[in-house]
């Protein structure tokens, strides 16, 4: 499962559109090592618009290399500091764009672990990534077996419990381990 890191514009940022839809600018970035990154690191910033950053990674892997290139005569160790620059970028990437997200008043105000992008839609706008504060405690009854606890959002539908009638956690998942 990834993770993805829920930013929605504040109050003084939104933009204000003829017809306003809840959660139309809200954006989710995928916390994971980006290979496209690894790949071209200066495309991957210019991408996201990281302007500084890839003018930075342009001046030490295009500037610094060559000079330490001419000066070392060798293409190995080279090679091994550009592609140490290019991890870097992969690993710290992410950090930098939300970083610059947060700049332009931007706020995280969830995280959720889900499958791909769809899911953790899903699970963001339904309700499930709600913050506990919001929490209300809710029971389901199944036979003569009570279940209670606390849900964020939405009650539990009786359908997620098990066929014995209890329920572990709050989500089923359907036999996915």
């Amino acid at each position: 499962m990834a993770s993805y890191i829920v930013l929605e514009p504040t109050d003084a940022v939104k933009l204000k559109p003829v017809k306003a839809v809840a959660g139309d600018h809200t954006i989710f970035v995928r916390d994971e090592f980006t290979v496209f990154a690894l790949i071209l690191p200066f495309l991957w910033l210019l991408t996201h618009r990281l302007w500084w950053h890839a003018l930075m990674v342009a001046l030490i892997g295009w500037g610094a290399f060559s000079v330490l290139g001419s000066y070392l005569s060798s293409a190995f160790v080279v090679s091994g500091l550009s592609l140490l620059l290019s991890l870097f970028v992969a690993l710290e990437g992410r950090n930098w764009y939300l970083t610059a997200l947060r700049r332009k008043g931007y706020e995280e105000v969830a995280l959720i672990s889900a499958n791909d992008l769809s899911d953790a839609e899903v699970l963001y706008f339904y309700g499930a990534a709600k913050p506990a504060e919001k929490a209300e405690p809710v029971s389901v009854s199944s036979d003569n077996k009570v279940l209670s606890g606390t849900v964020t959002g939405t009650a539990v539908p009786a359908a997620i419990h098990a066929a014995d009638g209890a329920m572990i956690g709050l989500v089923d998942y359907h036999g996915r381990s």
